[in-house]
């Protein structure tokens, strides 16, 4: 998990590029970085909570030598301490874990198989437990999503300037 991208994956603190479908490409820089990502929000959004913030889908592209991608969920709550989250790409089963307001995958490996789903996939649905023992479960459309990840790699092909 990268922490540092956490303030840098707010759209309103990076720069909006363009709108594939139900995904949107942002970049942000900094005198040291560039971080590239796409992020959508869900079509459908479920549970037994009483309100709650933005939901929202990112994935995000690092360069350097070792360039990778990142997805993570931000559902618009604080997930129950020691809670995973579960990803389901069209039949397809992912779990996440949580920290806070954040859900990421395990490792490396992960986010490439989860991208991968979500680049053939149409539909992808998270579910989640806040500290307030509600569940969440949104929908997200994946119309534009292969489109926008091809975008971002090519926007952020050397994402971190040396």
């Amino acid at each position: 998990m990268a922490v540092a991208w956490l303030a840098a994956a707010d759209p309103a603190a990076a720069a909006f590029v363009e709108r594939f479908r139900d995904w949107s490409l942002y970049v942000h820089e900094d005198p040291n970085a560039k971080i590239c990502f796409i992020v959508s929000t869900p079509i459908k959004q479920e549970g037994n909570f009483s309100r709650r913030g933005q939901p929202r889908l990112f994935v995000t592209q690092f360069g350097g030598d070792n360039p990778r991608q990142e997805v993570s969920v931000d559902p618009g709550y604080t997930y129950r301490k020691g809670s995973s989250v579960e990803a389901v790409v069209d039949g397809v089963r992912f779990e996440l874990f949580t920290e806070g307001d954040r859900a990421w995958t395990r490792n490396a490996a992960d986010d490439a198989r989860l991208v991968e789903a979500m680049r053939r996939g149409s539909q992808m649905q998270i579910r989640g437990t806040s500290i307030r023992d509600t569940w969440s479960l949104d929908t997200y459309s994946l119309q534009g999503f292969t489109a926008a990840h091809r975008a971002m790699m090519e926007a952020c092909r050397h994402a971190v300037r040396r």
